[in-house]
């Protein structure tokens, strides 16, 4: 695997799936298995690394190891832009993590000895600010000293301790410049810092610091509401509209509100900039039938409909039937297509379909299997267009030598889209996720 797609499809689909704990015990290193693939990945694009933890589906085990990635390392030679994005990041990460994992974080960095200025201002700024300050400190008195010392450094952390417990010999300055300056209520802050460094102080706190970052984790991580009922007309705009389409055929009202809601949809995604060729499936068994007629197609043409405007750089290579809105009949030669398709040297083959290969079965398999031995190495996946979810692919599966992506609805597109694109080696890849996950950030934090 290249650098590239090991720190852009690889670490996407690491930070999605890999669910083990950022371990940290008593008075040891943090253990965490994946350090290597997280160094490298910010080693390649720091800014990129740090925002794949705005994507959609990113575990709060990831999120904590970015966390811990961005705040160790130093920033010395990056320029004020990526600097501030990733102050952004670090930021959003502490509102929707779980204060304590965050303290697990904190900890983690004081053990590695991460002395770095950025570092101890988002400590600082993150305990200070906490608002259940005092719950927190009822609660992990201990953990706050070693953190705060380290953010501060021992003596002047206990200086400033001792200055607040004693008004009358206070250093005003000295407390402003080393800490009050973090606070945005530095009266709250002398009232509760000096209780942190009294030894043999009982916790008395009742926890509710822990909930202080569900109210932001849940409009961060918001999800569309699926139907429990699925239907051929909701299941997207886009495809509802085709499917009326298709069964009514074709209508001025009807072609403008395709029109608008494709642009709709589009507006929510991310650019491509490379070559993207699409094999796409309008054969016969795409139309379906019964309550299902028409449903394979029309979400086909649909995530079709949006690369047009994502991806400036498209072509089309039909299978079956072609056309703007093609009408599904004959059989199904994806290999052909393919074929069709790796002649125009594009930086990733996509193929949609609904997995049927009603002509030469196992073709597409031996046509993959073949590639690398002609030295073709251009990526391609195979994306399945389902009805549901929950829709059988047993015998859907043409070539499970290919990576696979599934979509059945429309809010599937953005996460279809940030697969495919991952899985290219091109810098318009990681130009085009940039750009939308600094939009989604923006979106985020409004």
């Amino acid at each position: 695997m290249d650098a590239i797609n090991q720190t852009v499809g690889g670490i996407l689909q690491h930070l999605r799936s890999h669910n083990e704990p950022f371990v940290l015990h008593k008075g040891k290193q943090p253990e965490w298995n994946d350090e290597a693939l997280h160094s490298s990945a910010y080693q390649h694009n720091a800014e990129l690394y740090a925002l794949m933890g705005v994507a959609k589906g990113v575990l709060p085990q990831g999120r904590d190891r970015i966390l811990f990635q961005v705040l160790r390392t130093s920033r010395i030679g990056m320029t004020p832009e990526v600097r501030h994005t990733l102050d952004r990041i670090t930021n959003l990460l502490l509102s929707v993590l779980h204060p304590d994992k965050v303290l697990t974080v904190f900890l983690a960095l004081r053990r590695v000895r991460a002395n770095h200025k950025h570092t101890a201002k988002a400590i600082l700024n993150y305990i200070l600010n906490h608002p259940d300050f005092e719950d927190m400190a009822n609660c992990r008195r201990p953990t706050l000293e070693d953190c705060l010392s380290h953010a501060m450094g021992k003596n002047v952390a206990r200086a400033c301790a001792k200055m607040l417990a004693n008004p009358a010999l206070a250093d005003q300055q000295y407390l402003r410049r080393h800490l009050l300056r973090f606070a945005r209520d530095p009266e709250k802050v002398k009232t509760i810092f000096p209780g942190l460094y009294k030894q043999g102080t009982r916790q008395t706190g009742s926890g509710q610091y822990k909930l202080a970052h569900t109210q932001f984790l849940e409009k961060f991580d918001r999800q569309e509401e699926r139907p429990k009922t699925i239907t051929a007309t909701n299941r997207g705009d886009i495809s509802a509209t085709l499917i009326h389409l298709y069964r009514g055929g074709i209508s001025s009202e009807l072609q403008q509100a395709l029109e608008r809601y494709v642009e709709d949809s589009a507006k929510k995604l991310p650019r491509f900039h490379g070559k993207l060729a699409l094999v796409l499936d309008a054969s016969a068994s795409t139309k379906g039938y019964g309550d299902r007629e028409y449903c394979c197609i029309s979400q086909s043409v649909a995530f079709q409909l949006v690369l047009e405007k994502c991806c400036p750089n498209l072509q089309i290579f039909a299978v079956g039937n072609s056309g703007h809105i093609p009408i599904p009949e004959g059989n199904t030669d994806l290999a052909l297509a393919l074929l069709d398709a790796l002649e125009t040297q594009p930086d990733l083959v996509a193929i949609v379909s609904d997995g049927y290969e009603n002509i030469y079965p196992g073709d597409l398999a031996r046509l993959i299997a073949t590639l690398p031995q002609l030295g073709i190495h251009t990526p391609v996946v195979f994306c399945h267009s389902k009805f549901t979810g929950s829709d059988d692919l047993t015998l859907r599966r043409p070539a499970t030598n290919l990576p696979e992506l599934e979509f059945w609805h429309q809010d599937d597109f953005e996460d279809l889209l940030i697969s495919i694109l991952s899985m290219t080696n091109q810098n318009q890849s990681e130009i085009g996720l940039r750009e939308f996950l600094l939009k989604k950030l923006d979106l985020v934090i409004s």
